[in-house]
């Protein structure tokens, strides 16, 4: 009977462990859907980063996503490891990123295993000039925080539209 009743305990203290861990952290804002629509003159750009940086700073939370092929982002927020689709309420400067895809992939672990480190260095060298050559997809004012002019104020659920030939 002890051993039931002590058995009992376990499982409801591990119950309790567990829901109480799985919840989202104490400090997480609310949030609101938020979704980000990124083309290039009506064409969906996949793969482009987003990132809303908020008009008034929050400790260690991080606000964004990443586009799907039809050009979508549904923002999340993360917090001490915890994330959940939105964006917290407030205003918010927006930034894209994406790099033009060069002829020369990236090396990989294996490759580089089999190679010297000057010739490492050369070839991301010659890769690197390669991207910086090309056109960019992103127009290099929208990559900035500090001149992007894409603003989005969340105050509920928010879509916002880019079209990156307008800038």
């Amino acid at each position: 009977m002890q051993h039931k009743l002590l058995l009992g305990i376990a499982l409801l203290l591990s119950v309790v462990l567990l829901v109480g861990c799985s919840g989202k952290p104490s400090g997480f804002p609310s949030v609101s859907p938020c979704i980000v629509n990124v083309t290039n003159g009506g064409t969906p750009i996949a793969d482009v980063e987003v990132a809303l940086y908020p008009a008034t700073p929050m400790s260690s939370t991080i606000v964004g996503g990443k586009t799907d092929a039809t050009g979508k982002c549904v923002v999340q927020t993360t917090f001490a490891n915890f994330s959940k689709e939105g964006a917290p309420q407030g205003e918010f400067v927006v930034t894209l990123k994406k790099d033009p895809e060069p002829s020369m992939a990236r090396l990989t672990v294996e490759e580089m295993e089999n190679m010297e480190r000057s010739e490492i260095d050369d070839y991301n060298k010659k890769r690197d000039a390669e991207i910086a050559k090309m056109e960019k997809i992103i127009p290099v004012a929208l990559t900035k925080k500090d001149s992007s002019s894409l603003k989005v104020s969340v105050s509920g659920e928010t879509t916002l539209d880019v079209d990156v030939s307008q800038y």
